[in-house]
């Protein structure tokens, strides 16, 4: 090769890359605008994962196995976790004296209306007797709330839709993305393989088992305070069961707290109230406090966290991640902050140390190894069974 002809190579490579360069950023650009369904769409890939994997084992076609976890069990689960949200979210707006509607209104766009159409909303809520008495202008206020309200749920609708179907596209297609990735970009042995297998197992982990976790912990509380309700005399009955039982499911992410710090208020101020009372009353906050210790803290410790959350990535951090996810970048922030958590979390892990200390770099971990069980070595032979029982299922 002359120089001409090397100087043409290296123009064309450059022109290349200037193009990719452009490419990446309009890609960026695109994921910028569309977060919100990206990583919802990535939460419900993660959240669903495990399970498809399950029922893929017993069909032969990835997309139907993708399909029927999607549509027959995540979608069910959603609803009911919806109508639990909601119901805790009014009991949060019974609590707190602020109008229910407020607390929807970052989903509903409520903010874009007037006052005027807000309070008109509300009216016509409580006393919709009253619509025969509008005039005109009031009309055409309702008829524009309405509009606003239908764009709102229009969107919220599409935006399920896109992210539903951005997981149905991963679940079928993630054994292909990642042969891709082991033949294209990092074979196995590097150190972008372990990186990539280290976050693909914790966000797995993040967003199913954690998830899974407090679900379950949500539900073994709701079982107890209402049991307690049912068994309790009205003056002891707990208010707020369902806020106070999603609040335990959350509360059991911190290590060593677990429930604590939700059913021993609890237990507290039904200790008052029986004080008050005098007689045999003490009896049911001290065996609330017995049934809490067993079933929302002894029990979770010691059989439910290892078994569902599986690996040791640290759940304080993660709580942090789920808390100020949402108030740093809005409802998307419960999905966004703990996915760039664990980018952080395992780039420390592998990377940071032998960038820090001039060594080569190396798949092995270097740094936070509880920060992850599962060894990095066993991920080779894990990969090859799954892309063997890949191929065998196409």
């Amino acid at each position: 090769m002359n120089w001409n002809e090397f100087i043409d190579y290296d123009r064309n490579r450059i022109a290349w890359w200037l193009y990719l360069v452009a490419l990446a950023l309009g890609v960026v650009y695109v994921g910028y605008s569309f977060v919100g369904m990206f990583v919802l769409g990535v939460f419900l890939y993660y959240a669903s994962r495990p399970i498809c994997d399950r029922i893929g084992a017993h069909i032969d076609s990835d997309g139907i196995a993708a399909g029927l976890t999607l549509a027959g069990i995540v979608v069910p689960i959603l609803g009911i976790v919806a109508y639990v949200l909601l119901v805790g979210l009014r009991d949060a707006a019974s609590l707190s004296g602020i109008p229910g509607s407020g607390l929807l209104a970052p989903l509903l766009n409520v903010d874009s209306l007037t006052t005027s159409q807000q309070s008109l909303i509300q009216t016509l809520i409580e006393n919709p007797s009253e619509v025969g008495t509008l005039s005109t202008e009031r009309i055409r206020q309702v008829g524009q709330a309405a509009l606003s309200a239908l764009g709102a749920l229009i969107g919220t609708v599409v935006l399920l839709s896109l992210s539903f179907g951005l997981a149905f596209f991963l679940l079928r297609d993630d054994d292909h993305i990642a042969g891709w990735f082991r033949d294209e970009i990092a074979d196995e042995g590097s150190v972008g393989y372990a990186y990539a297998y280290a976050v693909d197992d914790e966000l797995e982990t993040v967003f199913f088992g954690n998830m899974l976790f407090v679900a379950v912990m949500a539900v073994l509380a709701a079982v107890v305070y209402y049991g307690f309700n049912f068994l309790a005399p009205p003056a002891l009955t707990i208010p707020f069961a369902i806020l106070l039982a999603l609040l335990t499911g959350v509360a059991s992410l911190v290590p060593l707290v677990v429930g604590k710090v939700v059913y021993v208020p609890v237990v507290a101020y039904l200790a008052w109230i029986s004080a008050g009372q005098g007689g045999p009353a003490m009896i049911y906050p001290i065996g609330l406090l017995v049934v809490s210790f067993l079933v929302l803290d002894i029990l979770p410790q010691t059989f439910l966290q290892p078994y569902i959350s599986g690996n040791d990535i640290h759940m304080g951090i993660m709580m942090f991640a789920y808390l100020l996810g949402p108030m740093l970048f809005g409802w998307y922030g419960f999905f966004l902050l703990p996915l760039f958590f664990v980018l952080v979390i395992q780039a420390v892990r592998i990377v940071v140390t032998d960038l820090i200390h001039g060594a080569e770099l190396s798949p092995s971990v270097d740094a936070a190894p509880s920060l992850g069980e599962r060894e990095l070595g066993e991920m080779g032979d894990e990969e090859t069974d799954d892309s063997d029982s890949a191929s065998a299922s196409s």
